[in-house]
């Protein structure tokens, strides 16, 4: 999980040209949705110029809903919201792009499936004014967003990370256990902050944030076949040098991916913890190599 870089531009601009893009259908009578919404859109303004203040002060706990609609404004306003539409695919792609032209495909709340719709990271149901904000969307994978649901705050502490404004730390908080145990794997991932390098605060929002969105248990499930590619790898490497030196070359690509995506990325973690544990050897020389 790495941090990703907020919309740098102007969210009334985009909240303008989300509206722009609705257009009148012939099917339709009066009082149009396209009127309607450039209305409601009006009363919108200054709740994104409150949320937009937030954001910059890094106080988004402190944003109520400022905006009393009616059913079917509320409606109207859910509507504006389209993953597929041009306006968010300009903004998942600008969101979603890195240095040296590469871009994160992989859902930063998970880090095991792809991108394929923006998360509401202040529920859309109860901020319907905020379904459209480009700050307010993070672009995830739909297992976590259903996870994730309309979660937000529980008692005063986050229920998520948010990707844009929380600070991930460098230390390592994910670990795993494998052992080779009857020809398979057991494999058990778990969190610690033991050492207190990482602030109680944020740990805590850590541990929700994994709890809500059950990694744990999605990590294993995802291990597998990690392990799969990565025998797949040494195999490969042991027709030109030994295992020692196989697993030593697999450090060293390690270390290059927890430069660009974290000492806590699964994939990382588990891949470290086959080189430096005992139970990849086991398996290795059950395996005859």
């Amino acid at each position: 999980m790495i941090n990703l870089n907020p919309f740098q531009d102007s969210s009334i601009e985009f909240l303008n040209e989300v509206v722009s893009s609705k257009k009148k259908r012939k099917s339709e009578t009066p009082p149009f949705y396209k009127d309607r919404i450039i209305a409601l859109s009006q009363m919108m303004l200054p709740a994104y110029q409150a949320y937009d203040a937030a954001f910059l002060e890094n106080t988004l706990h402190t944003v109520t809903p400022s905006i009393t609609f009616t059913s079917d404004q509320k409606f109207d306003v859910l509507k504006l919201y389209n993953y597929n539409s041009k306006p968010f695919t300009k903004l998942k792609n600008k969101i979603i792009s890195r240095p040296n032209n590469h871009e994160v495909h992989t859902c930063q709340y998970c880090t095991i499936s792809s991108i394929n719709t923006l998360d509401h990271i202040i529920p859309k149901e109860n901020y319907p004014e905020f379904v459209v904000h480009p700050n307010n969307l993070f672009p995830t994978c739909s297992q976590c967003n259903s996870y994730k649901s309309t979660k937000w705050m529980k008692d005063g502490v986050f229920e998520f990370l948010n990707p844009y404004l929380h600070y991930l730390p460098t230390e390592q908080f994910l670990f795993v256990n494998i052992n080779y145990i009857n020809n398979t794997f057991d494999i058990s991932f778990y969190l610690d902050n033991s050492n207190n390098l990482i602030p109680l605060y944020l740990f805590n929002v850590i541990k929700n944030h994994y709890r809500n969105l059950h990694l744990l248990e999605r990590f294993k499930n995802a291990s597998y076949k990690i392990i799969s590619e990565f025998d797949n790898s040494i195999q490969g490497s042991l027709t030109t040098q030994s295992l020692d030196n196989a697993l030593n070359s697999a450090r060293a690509s390690i270390s290059f991916n927890q430069a660009t995506f974290g000492f806590n990325q699964f994939e990382n973690i588990i891949k470290l913890e086959l080189c430096n544990g005992v139970a990849f050897r086991q398996y290795c020389q059950t395996q005859g190599y």
